[in-house]
């Protein structure tokens, strides 16, 4: 792979994974419009673990509180093992009938359509957080992680859908991003040790110099990604994600 195709794919990894605009649908799109070859799982893995170590070192303050298990941190923890536990029952359950029906354009236009309506609802519906995340209860983080299991269809955006989730359950922006992102590291862990074992099954464990960039770059755009998203939002809100979902569900429509 040359370096403008890996820094491309490394780009629309670190900024796509943690944005509600679905990354994996627009890695799918970026490999057919550009014609660029699948890049394999192990150049998948390094992307994945770039955006991991990202949003870990970001995070770091909030994963200590869980290690330090003050209150604060016991409703981190608590949200991360609850909350992930769904997706990789639905995952491994639905993950071969989704790939064999749903990773085509027409599928990623229709979702990106349609779940950028959802977050606009959930946006538009309040005004004023009536949930804190000091209190997240049980029920709350089910329903979120239950939610988070639409994330295996190309164009929902695992970010988009619990960020939806956790703004219908009354939470602010801010907050709904900082659920999305802690969920995030759980659920990037597992999509990296699922691609591990299938990588370690084929009997290719060769480290490329091109995986070695791929995880940079990806850990350096995901982390200005991550800050940029969080320090802005409530200055701008969802509303130029949901303009850009429409626009290219659209436009995809178009080239149908």
């Amino acid at each position: 792979m040359d370096f403008i195709h890996l820094l491309i794919l490394s780009a629309i990894q670190g900024i796509t994974e943690f944005l509600p605009i679905s990354s994996q649908s627009h890695l799918i799109l970026t490999s057919s419009i550009l014609g660029i070859p699948d890049q394999g799982v192990g150049f998948d893995i390094a992307l994945h673990f770039g955006s991991l170590v990202a949003i870990l070192i970001y995070y770091r303050r909030e994963i200590k509180k869980i290690f330090t298990l003050s209150h604060e941190g016991n409703v981190y923890l608590k949200l991360i093992i609850l909350g992930s536990i769904p997706l990789p029952i639905i995952g491994l359950m639905f993950i071969d009938i989704v790939s064999m029906n749903l990773r085509n354009v027409t599928s990623i236009a229709i979702m990106t359509i349609i779940f950028a309506i959802f977050l606009y609802i959930a946006d538009m519906k309040k005004t004023v957080a009536i949930s804190s995340l000091k209190s997240l209860s049980i029920f709350t983080i089910i329903f979120i992680g239950i939610m988070q299991t639409l994330a295996i269809i190309p164009g929902v955006s695992r970010s988009g859908i619990v960020i939806t989730a956790a703004l219908l359950a009354g939470f602010s922006r801010k907050d709904s991003i900082q659920i999305a992102f802690l969920l995030s590291i759980p659920a990037i862990f597992m999509a990296t040790v699922y691609q591990s074992f299938g990588l370690y099954k084929l009997g290719s464990i060769e480290i490329l110099n091109e995986y070695v960039w791929g995880a940079f770059l990806s850990f350096i755009f995901s982390y200005i990604t991550i800050y940029l998203f969080i320090s802005t939002i409530n200055k701008i809100s969802f509303t130029p994600y949901i303009i850009y979902r429409l626009i290219l569900g659209i436009s995809l429509i178009g080239f149908i």
